[in-house]
């Protein structure tokens, strides 16, 4: 969050795009416009003059934070990812309506905006949120485009491919869906075929270096240019070669040649394991533990419902089900599995299915038929705003039972994104110097007199522990395996940060994988696997 907002900010402040090569810049610029009015200090470092967009970001986050106006920044680039997560769901609404009709997309609409999850993640001043809206817009103008290839609305559907790919490098996914649906529908007609395709092409790329140069006129410095070209020419997969020779700007190519670069095995969890790399089922089993139980079962029935009763299946393989499928393959040859905020577009598009269960219901209310049919969609939604309102603050870390307590089955983004770091620094401060291990944000620190338990000797711990999910089970899941064999006493952060108390030296000789049950009702932690 904190290399996305400083970015946008000084995207709109500098006119310079030298912060923005990982990721595009269109979401975070949007997000960035209403941070403006906090006045926020855009540090003119070292890290500045190199292009580092990392150290920057550290720069630019402490930076403000001593000057009192994090706060107002990250409250006001947030809003704008509370607005485009509402403005999702009324794109679901629409989406969905096109194939279930009004009371379909209705049910869809409700149940993304009172989803924990989605609420959650809809707090966070990142990319994901944007890229479900974009991918849901490119849905429902392909579906418009189909029942009318008009100039103005393949103008028009070239638009959000730009925007799409200003928001997310795997729009290029959503290219060749846009492309081969074209295509396919003027199959016949090649010539129109040909000049669809080209004007959606042009136009999304001139919506592209508007979106980049509109923002940076000038573009960067020759220094910080060179080694965006080092990006590109050092960049070794096939892909990344073909990109970096397409006419896009050259920022944007060089964030895919730094995400191709950076693609590489790390840590992931998932059901209390750990490994290095991608598993295919990683995402769909993290949606499974991460949407509430009621919700998954309507899912998997409303698409059963639509496969088994051929409703518009055409139409929906086109147009949902094979943007989510090559997403998900994407996701899938790609070794990052950071958590179920990298697959929000799927999840999205597979509410969609739940518009097939008002068809259920028969027009005559007054048969038995009708009334379980609306009584089951009725226990779907208040089962949704019941788990909205339990999970309330701590939507992102909430999981539903039977998959409690969640670090026992998630991590990572799906549970710990580093959002509790006031609350454990709060914490620290009457805790006499706890052992504190958390990811943060970039540039700001623990504070409340915390010290370090990566680099503590277990033996020489006593006292307060708090102990991120992410570094216990990931990122430093090897320097505190002797952890997992102790029980924690309490949580933090909605259970994202698991609280320890040691009245004696800890074993140092590694724990189990999964980290033992709590032992919340106990005055100190105790080993859970001697004995």
């Amino acid at each position: 969050e904190g290399v996305d907002v400083s970015s946008g900010v000084a995207a709109l402040v500098r006119h310079d795009l030298r912060m923005v090569p990982e990721h595009p810049v269109l979401p975070k610029a949007l997000a960035a416009l209403p941070a403006l009015l906090a006045h926020p200090i855009v540090p003119d470092t070292q890290a500045w003059r190199d292009g580092d967009w990392f150290d920057w970001s550290d720069d630019f986050i402490s930076a403000n934070a001593e000057a009192g106006r994090l706060d107002d920044i990250l409250l006001w680039s947030r809003g704008v990812l509370l607005l485009e997560t509402i403005a999702a769901g009324g794109l679901l609404y629409l989406v969905t309506k096109r194939f279930f009709g009004p009371d379909g997309g209705l049910l869809a609409a409700v149940c993304w905006l009172t989803t924990p999850y989605v609420v959650g993640l809809g707090h966070f001043a990142m990319i994901d949120i944007p890229f479900v809206l974009v991918t849901l817009a490119l849905c429902l103008l392909l579906e418009r485009w189909v029942d009318d290839p008009s100039t103005g609305r393949t103008v028009a559907l070239g638009l959000v491919l730009g925007a799409a790919l200003a928001t997310r490098h795997t729009a290029l996914v959503l290219v060749l869906v846009a492309v081969g649906v074209m295509v396919h529908h003027l199959r016949k007609q090649p010539r129109e075929a040909a000049t669809a395709v080209g004007v959606a092409g042009l136009t999304s790329l001139v919506a592209l270096w508007l979106i980049y140069r509109g923002l940076a006129p000038g573009g960067s410095s020759a220094e910080v240019q060179a080694s965006f070209h080092g990006l590109i020419d050092g960049a070794a997969g096939g892909p990344a070669k073909l990109v970096g020779a397409l006419p896009l700007p050259l920022e944007w190519r060089a964030g895919f040649a730094y995400l191709d670069l950076t693609s590489t095995e790390r840590p992931a969890s998932l059901l209390g394991q750990s490994w290095d790399g991608g598993r295919w089922w990683f995402f769909p089993l993290s949606a499974a533990l991460k949407l509430p139980l009621t919700l998954v079962v309507a899912i998997v029935t409303g698409w059963a419902v639509t496969a088994a009763r051929a409703l518009h299946r055409k139409d929906l393989l086109r147009f949902v089900v094979l943007p989510g499928l090559l997403l998900w393959l994407l996701l899938v040859a790609q070794p990052l599995n950071l958590g179920l905020r990298l697959a929000m577009p799927i999840v999205a598009l597979s509410f969609v299915g739940l518009g097939a269960l008002p068809t259920l219901v028969p027009a005559d209310l007054r048969t038995t038929r009708a009334r379980l049919g609306l009584a089951g969609i009725a226990v779907v939604v208040v089962a949704q705003f019941v788990a909205m309102a339990v999970a309330v603050p701590y939507s992102l870390a909430w999981t539903p039972a039977p998959w409690t307590p969640a670090y026992r089955w998630v991590s990572d983004a799906s549970l710990d994104a580093g959002q509790a770091l006031y609350e454990v620094r709060d914490w620290a401060e009457g805790h006499d110097r706890p052992y504190v291990a958390i990811d943060r944000t970039r540039g700001m620190e623990i504070g409340g007199g915390a010290r370090n338990l990566v680099e503590a000797d277990p033996t020489e711990v006593r006292g307060w522990v708090a102990a991120a999910v992410t570094p216990l089970m990931q990122t430093r899941r090897d320097e505190l395996a002797w952890l997992r064999k102790y029980c924690p006493v309490g949580t933090l952060g909605g259970g994202s940060v698991l609280v320890y108390r040691f009245d004696a030296a800890p074993d140092p000789s590694p724990g189990p994988e999964r980290p033992v049950e709590p032992c919340f009702d106990d005055p100190f932690s105790t080993d859970r696997t001697s004995g």
